[in-house]
């Protein structure tokens, strides 16, 4: 008797729990449907608001672009003084990062090899420094960075060995002249921008010129204080980001998280050595001196 109960009671639950997964995926579908009008509306949206709300100026990967009145007019900005003061600023970096995550002490084979092959890069770069179009105050900072950096690696090469003492002696001794090179490269980077925008400013009529907006695109751990959003704050007389400008992080390479993680790590190390403040590289590495030359320049 109990077993005819039971049996009945499973009859009577499997036609419910039938009907009750018919209902769930016809709801679902109906939600899905429902949140797909949103999204076509969101779409549509956006689509009034770009063609409605005024200028834009996008600034991404070495590019000025002007969107108005449904064209986009592209300026390349060509910055070579920025990209060769860089690459020496990044000199004594690239011989921290030999030698400083590793941990100080002996050196292997592995180890010592890239730093005779790094030895001779800066040879090379010695031998050509004359043809690189510097003013002559850069170029003496230049040939000293490039000086300092060859004498500390052949000491530690010749005795196989370094201390973290000497290392950090080494790394801050060349922060003046990295400070230098920043500055060098920050004010080209500003002035080369600022002169296409306010190009593009003399096109615009007043009322385009308070509506127009911007969007930076940059890297992760430039976001604070970063060069480009400084100038056009000061610019559009903001105080922030916010509705008429914005910064969108940029992740290189394409494994983001992984990435992000091993950069902070990375960088943390950097700003201990170079700045002795484990923080420091976590903003724009140009944010001071763009600071100090934004104050500078002509708006009006």
């Amino acid at each position: 008797m109990r077993r005819m109960i039971f049996a009945g009671l499973i009859l009577m639950i499997l036609p419910h729990t039938a009907e009750s997964e018919e209902i769930n995926a016809a709801a679902s579908t109906a939600l899905v449907n429902l949140n797909r009008e949103f999204i076509n509306a969101h779409a549509v949206a956006r689509k009034l608001d770009l063609a409605s709300g005024g200028p834009i100026i996008l600034l991404e990967d070495g590019k000025l672009v002007l969107v108005r009145n449904g064209s986009e007019t592209t300026s390349e900005m060509l910055l070579p003084r920025y990209d060769t003061v860089k690459v020496f600023a990044h000199m004594p970096v690239a011989i921290y990062l030999m030698l400083g995550p590793p941990v100080a002490g002996q050196l292997d084979t592995q180890r010592l090899q890239q730093l005779a092959d790094y030895h001779r890069q800066i040879d090379r770069v010695e031998k050509q420094i004359e043809h690189m179009a510097l003013e002559a105050t850069s170029l003496k900072r230049q040939q000293q960075l490039l000086a300092d950096s060859r004498q500390f690696l052949e000491k530690v090469i010749q005795r196989q060995e370094f201390s973290t003492e000497e290392l950090h002696a080494f790394t801050r001794s060349m922060l003046p002249m990295i400070q230098a090179n920043i500055a060098e490269a920050a004010s080209s980077q500003l002035d080369t921008m600022h002169e296409q925008v306010m190009a593009w400013k003399k096109e615009l009529t007043p009322e385009e010129w308070q509506k127009l907006r911007v969007s930076v695109k940059g890297a992760v751990l430039a976001r604070d204080d970063n060069l480009a959003m400084q100038y056009f704050e000061r610019l559009l007389n903001l105080e922030g980001p916010g509705m008429r400008l914005i910064y969108m992080e940029r992740y290189v390479p394409p494994t983001p998280m992984l990435s992000l993680l091993a950069t902070r790590s990375v960088d943390r190390g950097i700003s201990i050595a170079f700045f002795d403040n484990p923080d420091r590289m976590f903003r724009d590495v140009l944010a001071d001196a763009a600071n100090a030359h934004i104050k500078t320049m002509k708006f009006d």
